[in-house]
């Protein structure tokens, strides 16, 4: 049996406060065929079903009884270890420290630095694979700041004293390996695509097959979404075994795979920058935006794609969605 995170027990224990799946799905900011993917995945790993389904909602099994009453003995401890840690911690943290957040990469740790060198603090990371996440720890104030890539359409959900901001809203491109036979073509229409297989992170983690299914829908197909993976290294591997993937602004060319255009830009990354309308970091907030499109220009080399883009349109990268 695989592990449980603590992001499954949240899931599990909303599951059951809600009584249904439509509920959960609202307060947790997902769409209800993505939670329900996710709960099949957390049965299969526990080895047994967690709810009973009907017309009504859903009911806790003795499985997930027992799971439940765990869960929440455990994340009560966890709320408790975290409340003590940020006690003893919080006058140090917000004196001294930039807290920063996002997803895996290297533009949290660039923003982190040029933030910090702004103010002139030290830095602390906070990477997570959820946005959803994300946006509930700057919520609780355990992080100043944090970097969204999101899907226009798609966007996660944000509590009053959230605020944020798109800082780009820049073109999508196709990965795939360059011995593909589209690998010479140039910019391609999307219907090239029609008989591939894709690989994507799994629809819990971002909204990207939404995005793919809405844009392959105005030409004419659904998209082969053979592969669900989140981290890089897979990801890589397949699409220089053939597959193809999305491939984000700052995606690198190389080890076999190349990045093509996808003519008319149907699909784009928003990086939207977030923050806590009570937040004390004194100068953060006018010092943020600057300091995260400085990370992006630091990376804009690595896809030439990209590149381009952004020379052309740096001055108001926000503005320029749908242009190229």
């Amino acid at each position: 049996m695989h592990e449980l995170e603590l992001r499954h027990l949240r899931v599990i224990i909303a599951v059951a406060d809600a009584g249904s799946l439509s509920k959960a799905a609202v307060q947790l900011g997902v769409s209800q065929p993505a939670l329900t993917a996710q709960l099949q995945r957390l049965e299969r790993r526990v080895g047994g079903m967690l709810f009973a389904r009907s017309g009504t909602g859903v009911v806790p099994t003795d499985l997930g009884t027992y799971v439940l009453s765990s869960a929440r003995a455990v994340l009560s401890d966890v709320d408790d270890l975290m409340a003590g840690i940020k006690q003893r911690t919080q006058a140090v943290t917000v004196a001294g420290t930039v807290r920063v957040g996002g997803l895996p990469g290297l533009i949290v740790p660039l923003f982190a630095t040029a933030i910090a060198e702004r103010l002139g603090t030290e830095i602390a990371l906070e990477v997570d694979s959820s946005p959803t996440d994300l946006v509930r720890k700057v919520a609780d104030g355990k992080i100043d700041f944090a970097v969204l890539e999101e899907s226009p359409g798609f966007r996660t959900p944000m509590p009053p004293q959230v605020h944020s901001r798109v800082m780009l809203s820049a073109p999508l491109f196709v990965g795939l390996s360059e011995s593909h036979r589209l690998a010479d073509v140039g910019d391609l229409e999307l219907r090239d695509l029609a008989e591939e297989s894709w690989v994507l992170p799994p629809i819990a983690d971002v909204p990207e097959q939404l995005a793919l299914v809405r844009a392959c829908a105005g030409s004419g197909f659904t998209p082969r979404i053979k592969y669900e993976v989140s981290d890089t290294t897979t990801t890589r591997a397949l699409v220089q075994a053939g597959a193809v993937t999305l491939a984000k602004p700052v995606a690198r060319e190389g080890s076999g795979l190349v990045i093509r255009a996808i003519v008319g830009t149907p699909l784009r990354m928003e990086v939207v920058l977030i923050w806590n309308e009570e937040s004390t970091l004194a100068g953060g907030i006018e010092s943020a935006p600057a300091s995260l499109l400085s990370a992006y220009s630091q990376l804009s080399d690595t896809n030439p794609l990209f590149a381009a883009w952004w020379d052309a349109n740096k001055d108001a990268p926000a503005e320029a969605a749908g242009r190229r």
